[in-house]
């Protein structure tokens, strides 16, 4: 709360309540399992309180998003333009697709409602639903998702992916708006970022010296601009993609301990690139090799149905915006792409990165916890390699 002055608050709530139309409005605050500055700002919870225009009472479950204020995470401009980013796709893109789908008439996917948005430097806050007041949770049984958790993440991921193919149809001149704004990733638009996944390569390298998987990562590193401009620029399509599609960005809905829907959030990565990225990203991320090399294919056609269905409840074809093989041609194309980012946040998750603005949240204090970070980390990678190359992804 640090970050957040109580004229601050004052001035915000009162814009949220102004567009909602509360009248004699109070606010209480809440508990919440991670508040607290960090390279992504402050995450704030609480309670609006206040009487519409019928004297009834009502209570919005509310979270503020906040950018850091501390100098520190704001040395570069990646911060303000993450930020910038997630807030033209609420206020804009999200904004769209909730028109859109109102012509839908079967399961949407779902869009937390955001209610003030404040672009001011250093001073950025987003007010969001708290979509846990709606049985939303994120999911933290195990490091990876299980089945049923993925399904139900890839049948989302579709219906968002559906929608940007919906929109390219009906405004083609909005959809060039949102491109610009969300451009693909590349050494141009995020230098920094580029860097560090490089970085990361070369770390990854020296953990798996003197083992087969060292020739690959050298390879991935020397065509790893390569490898990440064509999940753009090569692919059958694109449209616009979340950018960090794992299973820390999913917050589940459950009906008798079963998860029946998802809601993705943090669009602060949103970007254009292939929807076959952002799906295997999401496969392989968040789900371990025994799951993908038992239900990959059956993942990959859970998803794609899905995105097919959703096309056509809209009155379009995927015969001719995206076919099937299409889709399974970019998954080969991206492939790369997926493993050299994967890698990045696989370093950071597990432990390693224990210097820099962003650093891993579990510290590592003893020689012994760092090796059996490393032993992790290298197996997990190691199975992403190996399931590459079974399916037929990695030609390196």
């Amino acid at each position: 709360m640090s970050a957040l002055k109580e004229y601050n608050l004052n001035e915000i709530l009162h814009n949220v309540a102004q567009s909602c139309d509360l009248l004699e409005w109070h606010y209480s605050m809440r508990d919440f399992e991670s508040i607290g500055q960090n390279y992504f700002g402050d995450l704030v919870p609480l309670y609006l309180i206040g009487r519409d225009c019928t004297e009834k009472e009502v209570k919005l479950s509310l979270v503020l998003k906040l950018a850091p204020t501390d100098k520190r995470f704001r040395l570069s401009d990646a911060v303000t333009r993450m930020f910038d980013r997630e807030m033209f796709v609420y206020s804009v893109v999200m904004s769209k697709y909730r028109e859109i789908q109102k012509k839908i008439s079967r399961d949407h996917f779902v869009i937390p409602t955001c209610y003030y948005i404040r672009p001011t430097y250093c001073e950025e806050v987003i007010v969001l639903q708290d979509m846990r007041e709606d049985g939303y949770r994120p999911y933290t049984r195990q490091p990876f998702l299980d089945l049923d958790h993925t399904i139900v993440s890839l049948k989302s991921l579709a219906k968002f992916h559906a929608l940007s193919f919906m929109l390219q149809q009906i405004d083609g001149k909005l959809y060039t708006e949102i491109e610009q704004k969300c451009v693909p990733l590349n050494d141009l638009t995020d230098k920094r970022f580029m860097e560090v996944i490089n970085d990361r390569l070369s770390k990854a390298m020296e953990k798996f010296a003197d083992t087969e998987y060292v020739t690959v990562l050298s390879i991935l590193q020397q065509n790893c601009s390569k490898y990440i401009k064509q999940t753009a620029e090569n692919t059958a399509a694109t449209c616009i993609c979340h950018g960090d599609m794992w299973k820390e960005n999913i917050l589940f809905k459950y009906s008798e301990s079963e998860p029946v829907e998802a809601c993705i959030i943090d669009y602060q990565t949103t970007r254009t690139c292939s929807l076959a990225y952002d799906v295997l990203y999401l496969i392989t991320s968040s789900t371990e090799s025994t799951l993908r090399r038992q239900h990959f294919r059956q993942l990959l056609d859970t998803y794609y149905e899905t995105f097919d269905n959703y096309i056509k409840s809209a009155g379009y074809d995927t015969k001719v915006l995206y076919t099937r093989t299409s889709f399974d041609n970019d998954l080969k194309l991206v492939a790369p792409a997926c493993l050299i980012v994967a890698n990045t946040a696989l370093w950071l998750s597990n432990g390693l990165q224990q210097e820099g603005h962003v650093r891993s949240k579990n510290i590592l204090s003893t020689p012994e916890e760092m090796s059996v970070a490393v032993q992790k980390y290298k197996s997990i990678v190691k199975d992403i390699m190996d399931d590459f190359f079974m399916y037929g992804y990695l030609n390196v």
